[in-house]
């Protein structure tokens, strides 16, 4: 049984992998790959933060925060984070549709020949954008279900 024939990678026909690379600049594409996942982070470890520092100030944990605007501020940050990966994947977005017909051919012909860098990048984007948004809503959703302290 032999390999099914794979086209030939443009390092080995002498065009550069990237042709529309000059349509998207590499800032656009570093935000939109890594602006999503960055927010999240930050959401997480202010919320952890504020929450846990309010509500376990010392050896027993508290039944109500000691400071009354926290779940307010965590609320704030937390829809601050979602239009921060609301923007990285409309960036993203952006970056796809500039580039997706950098090379002819299937995502999978992507994936196994490695041509169109920057439509890829601009994919991989747009698929951690949507994730983090998720796990996001997620977080925002916590905060309506669960309460903040719960000495």
């Amino acid at each position: 049984m032999t390999a099914p024939p794979v086209a030939a990678s443009s390092a080995t026909n002498g065009a550069h992998p990237a042709p529309m690379r000059g349509r998207v600049g590499l800032p656009a594409l570093v935000f939109g790959v890594v602006g999503a996942p960055l927010a999240w982070n930050v959401q997480l470890l202010t919320a952890v933060a504020i929450t846990s520092h309010s509500c376990y100030p010392a050896r027993a944990p508290l039944a109500l925060p000691i400071w009354s605007g926290v779940w307010a501020i965590v609320l704030v940050v937390s829809i601050v984070c979602i239009v921060v990966a609301i923007a990285a994947a409309l960036v993203s977005l952006r970056n796809w549709r500039l580039t997706r017909d950098e090379k002819p051919g299937s995502s999978h012909l992507l994936l196994s020949v490695g041509d169109g860098r920057t439509r890829f990048l601009a994919m991989c984007g747009l698929l951690t954008s949507g994730l983090f948004l998720v796990a996001l809503a997620f977080a925002v959703v916590s905060l309506f279900l669960s309460p903040l302290c719960s000495g």
